[in-house]
């Protein structure tokens, strides 16, 4: 295919999903078999990617179909979501509605359709985002056709399918043909995302051409306080109605189950398991919601078939009365449901063979409902955060229905793992999700950045590691309490150290983990996701390449008689450390520090500045604890890095506080509007006694760290007054 595109980008983020029934609006969510999680997922990462400034418009891609039992909307080219989003319709080969397996044939003419658009409006967007296997390889066609990178979330795997496909049946050509475009959309991806450590390791390592190194773990959010808030009344009481034209004692708990009516999600096996268990149909109802239907023989095959065998148990085991199965139910109406079943102390059950989140057991978690769920998946990381419910095996009945039953049946375990859910959840939320979302994607702020007013991290801590946030345990658990307490602060640690080596200092001490750790004396910046990984920000590095001429530094430098090269894992490409001799002496090392060292060191440094200047080599030079030298790219350092994460989170200069104990701290502690002097500081230090912005704390490590946190958030304790900083020059910042 020939190259059709060139420019700049545009500032748009293109999201294709084909499959399922998307339009404006209300989702008939359970419409068609297609018409699921995945929809609401890319509308929720929508909307939250919306409110993000470096995000400018947003365009959804979806297919064209015309079918009046579903709707003449489908067929419509083009409607406007909102004033930032766009859905486009591509028509390809066939105009009927088309299951995922029959989407296959339309690929090529999908990709073709969009290709004419772009070219048409003339947009070219800096990313494209794939949902699904279809999607993926439209996206892989287009990116052939113009360069423009593209990732790609899976939703759900055909190769975890094959393996829970009962024994000794064919794998079936649909499956096969998806499984190759899987292996496809994944080979040619940019990167990857996955919603839990499983999907990352097991789900996706099933594919020859998985790279973990390109795969991001981000979970989506949930918007937990549409479930924690109490449903209208008027909603309430239709679900209360609605479930009690099922039940004959409807104030028993209840075990819930909330699934689109496919195979995957094992209801059958709930219902198994319930039919036969005597003391759990004794004492609790089963409610399932399984999509939404008219009439089960005008569904989909699979739809079709996974209700009649649901009926066929029901009136097998003979379930009548004490089972509720209900023809329909609105997106509105979901906090209700689950709010029905924690009422009546009620459990969720998720019992699907494989699961590659469960966004349903954080709207339970929020509920302050108790969850049994599939060992198999993305339960596991909800549940090891969350702790609000137990993990079974989706083949073991009799394991499902005793984890049902030990649940209603003990009070005290029952209000253990429902006030879990319901404070632990809040870590799963959208606008968390779209942060890191615009980090991993490496997206710019445009020139001029859209208002973002609903900012959780409003203010910013960033603090030194060893001697400062480091050094007293008692008073580093304090600390870790005051962040828990804090959330809006956005939590920074910077280090000398690398990050593999910060890391370990961080784990031996038990330790808060930051949002962000920057190393190397402010020469590497690495977000820190939920599962403890780090994630280098590349646009860091780009900036820092500006002028640094490392090799050429370190050629001069080495040969200077007063510095000695420090060992090869203290080295980093952007920054370069020596040892300063001591006077007369040719052995190399840290030193202690006196006042004739502390003078003969500063001496060095300026002598070191010198002969960068004089061969034409710009850096920065930093002198730390006694006899420590690094050599930076003069836009590095730890001030400079984090006034690069104050801008991405559009954090007011004036509420960054920071924190140190040595000279390597300096540019950091007179950069923000509050800097912390803990008093176990070295004399380096001394010589800004005067600096108006810092606060001497008389207490040691972290416990210095909280005095001066209570200094800042109540500033009439200070001393002396804090001075107004004035924005730094962004040209000097490098951004």
């Amino acid at each position: 295919m020939e190259r059709v595109f060139s420019g700049k980008p545009s500032g748009v983020i293109m999201h294709i999903a084909l499959q399922g029934c998307l339009k404006a609006g209300s989702i008939p969510y359970g419409l068609t078999a297609d018409t699921g999680g995945h929809i609401r997922y890319l509308l929720e990462l929508v909307a939250a990617l919306a409110e993000c400034p470096e995000v400018s418009h947003q365009i959804i891609v979806t297919r064209a179909f015309d079918d009046p039992h579903l709707g003449t909307e489908y067929n419509q080219q083009e409607e406007k979501m909102t004033d930032s989003v766009t859905l486009w319709r591509c028509q390809g080969h066939s105009t009927a509605y088309l299951s995922k397996e029959e989407l296959w044939k339309e690929v090529p003419h999908l990709a073709d359709c969009l290709i004419s658009k772009m070219q048409h409006y003339g947009i070219r967007p800096n990313l494209v985002h794939a949902h699904y296997a279809d999607a993926g390889v439209v996206a892989m066609r287009l990116k052939a056709a113009s360069g423009i990178p593209y990732v790609f979330t899976a939703h759900s795997l055909g190769a975890t399918k094959a393996q829970h496909r009962p024994a000794n049946s064919d794998i079936g050509k649909d499956l096969r043909r998806r499984i190759r475009y899987e292996e496809l959309a994944i080979k040619h991806a940019d990167q990857l995302i996955a919603s839990s450590e499983h999907e990352a390791q097991i789900q996706y390592g099933l594919y020859k051409s998985n790279n973990a190194r390109k795969t991001l773990v981000n979970p989506p959010g949930c918007h937990v306080e549409n479930f924690r808030r109490r449903a209208p009344a008027p909603i309430a009481k239709q679900i209360d109605s609605e479930l009690k034209r099922f039940l004959r004692e409807p104030d028993r708990p209840c075990i819930l189950a909330l699934a689109r009516p496919v195979e995957k999600k094992n209801l059958c096996a709930l219902v198994r398991a319930y039919g036969e268990h005597p003391n759990l149909r004794n004492q609790a109802n089963l409610v399932i919601y399984a999509g939404t239907r008219r009439e089960i023989d005008l569904g989909e095959p699979e739809a079709r078939h996974v209700w009649q065998q649901l009926l066929k148990l029901i009136d097998q085991y003979d379930l009548y009365g004490h089972v509720a199965y209900p023809k329909h139910h609105t997106l509105e109406q979901v906090p209700a449901i689950y709010q029905w079943a924690a009422k009546r102390r009620g459990v969720f059950a998720n019992p699907a063979l494989i699961e590659p989140f469960g966004l349903t057991l954080l709207e339970a978690a929020a509920s302050g409902l108790p969850v049994v769920a599939t060992q198999e998946g993305g339960p596991v990381d909800i549940l090891n955060r969350c702790g609000h419910g137990l993990l079974v095996a989706p083949s073991d009945i009799r394991g499902i229905a005793d984890a049902c039953h030990r649940l209603i049946s003990n009070d005290i375990e029952w209000q253990h793992y429902s006030s879990h859910g319901h404070r632990n959840v809040d870590f799963y939320t959208w606008f968390r999700h779209a942060r890191q979302y615009v980090l991993d994607m490496d997206l710019a702020v445009p020139a001029d950045p859209i208002p973002f007013n609903v900012r959780r991290a409003r203010q910013l801590l960033a603090t030194d590691m060893d001697g400062t946030l480091l050094g007293d345990r008692d008073g580093l658990k304090r600390l870790a309490i005051w962040l828990a307490q804090n959330r809006h602060y956005l939590f920074v640690i910077a280090t000398g150290r690398s990050v593999a080596a910060a890391l370990r200092e961080l784990e031996i001490w038990k330790a808060p983990l930051p949002d962000f750790l920057i190393t190397d004396v402010g020469s590497s910046i690495y977000r820190i996701d939920c599962h403890r990984k780090t994630h280098l920000i590349h646009s860091w590095h780009r900036q820092l390449d500006t002028d640094w001429q490392r090799d050429e530094c370190e050629r001069l430098l080495s040969r200077h008689s007063a510095l000695e090269l420090q060992p090869q894992n203290t080295q980093s490409a952007y920054k370069l450390s020596f040892f300063i001799r001591a006077t007369g002496t040719n052995t190399p090392g840290p030193r202690p520090m006196t006042a004739s060292s502390a003078w003969h060191n500063e001496a060095i440094k300026k002598e070191v500045e010198k002969v960068l200047m004089s061969a034409g080599l710009v850096a920065r030079v930093v002198h730390s604890h006694g006899n420590l030298l690094d050599v930076l790219p003069e836009a590095g350092g730890k001030a400079k890095a984090v006034e690069f994460l104050r801008k991405r989170f559009t954090i007011d200069r004036q509420k960054v506080v920071a924190s140190g104990d040595s000279g390597n701290d300096t540019d950091l502690l007179q950069y923000a509007a509050l800097g912390i002097v803990v008093a176990n500081h070295t004399g380096e230090l001394e010589s800004l006694r005067d600096c108006r912005s810092l606060y001497w704390a008389d207490a040691d490590y972290a416990n210095g760290i909280l005095e001066g946190l209570e200094r800042f958030e109540n500033p009439k304790k200070l001393s002396q007054p804090m001075r107004r900083i004035p924005e730094v020059n962004t040209a000097e910042t490098g951004d």
